[in-house]
């Protein structure tokens, strides 16, 4: 015959209380998350209009170099989504243009964010941009913090 080993009270209480143990720390973990994502969810909801997704495009139509992609780094940092990053056709804009190309509550806040003082209208349903933005040689005017960037050329 063969013997069964019986398991004493002592190691069933310390497994139960290991699985008790590991339950607690993903119930933890799940709250945790939940918690974070409501929390973002709250602030892309309630929070700045600029957060609701306006795609732009950056146009340099200084000539500077890296301007424009210094421009989207700053635009970026303000939550908005940069998706193309471009020369401009001609490079004698003397002031920065936003181009409206849809309608959307957040495109006029940007506007004002910037401190931009032109502004086109120039709607285009099939456009994948909200905007465009043709940077200007006024562009450290722009509420950018780019007034004082030593990696810009005078």
């Amino acid at each position: 015959m063969s013997r069964v080993k019986k398991r004493s009270k002592k190691g069933k209480k310390r497994g139960q209380r290991l699985v008790v143990a590991a339950l607690a720390t993903v119930l933890l973990l799940c709250g945790a998350s939940i918690a974070v994502g409501m929390m973002n969810w709250m602030t892309r909801v309630h929070g700045d209009e600029l957060t609701d997704s306006i795609r732009i495009e950056v146009l340099n139509g200084t000539g500077e170099k890296g301007l424009g992609r210094t421009v989207a780094r700053e635009l970026m940092k303000k939550r908005i989504d940069v998706l193309f990053v471009d020369n401009a056709e001609s490079f004698d804009y003397p002031e920065t243009v936003l181009v409206v190309r849809r309608k959307k509550p957040g495109v006029e806040s940007l506007f004002e964010m910037l401190g931009c003082r032109r502004r086109v209208e120039q709607i285009k349903t099939d456009s994948r941009v909200d905007a465009t933005l043709i940077i200007g040689e006024d562009y450290r005017s722009l509420n950018l913090g780019l007034e004082n960037d030593s990696s810009l050329s005078e």
